[in-house]
């Protein structure tokens, strides 16, 4: 038996494209993953499609530079021209969980610092 689970963190590098496939709605958007390599940093994009009531937290919540963890499967490398006929490839996947790592925003506009400071925050 095969298993397949991909498990990323990163931020949105742009607004999620909505659209509908039939009946079913799917966004999709790129999320940059940021890690070293020594002294060098490293950005590997991932282009992800979220569908139906997932898509449709994204396009209610998700903007570009959210944080978020994404847990998905179907990994597949595709491979098209550029503009310039240079041969590129990209990874895609499909969205299985979605979790929000920003901040939620205060309620009163204000920022976190606006809290009441004896409070517990646990």
């Amino acid at each position: 038996m095969a298993y397949e689970r991909i498990i990323i963190t990163g931020n949105l590098g742009g607004e999620p494209d909505i659209r509908m496939a039939g009946e079913q709605k799917v966004a999709n958007f790129n999320i940059a993953v940021n890690r070293k390599r020594g002294d060098q940093q490293q950005t590997l994009w991932i282009r992800c499609a979220a569908w139906n009531g997932r898509a449709e937290l994204a396009e209610k919540y998700l903007k570009k530079g959210s944080r978020v963890l994404i847990e998905g499967s179907g990994l597949r490398v595709n491979a098209y021209l550029d503009k310039n006929g240079k041969p590129q490839a990209s990874l895609e996947m499909n969205v299985d969980q979605l979790q929000f790592l920003d901040n939620k925003p205060a309620d009163d506009g204000g920022n976190a610092d606006s809290e009441d400071p004896d409070a517990i925050p646990f």
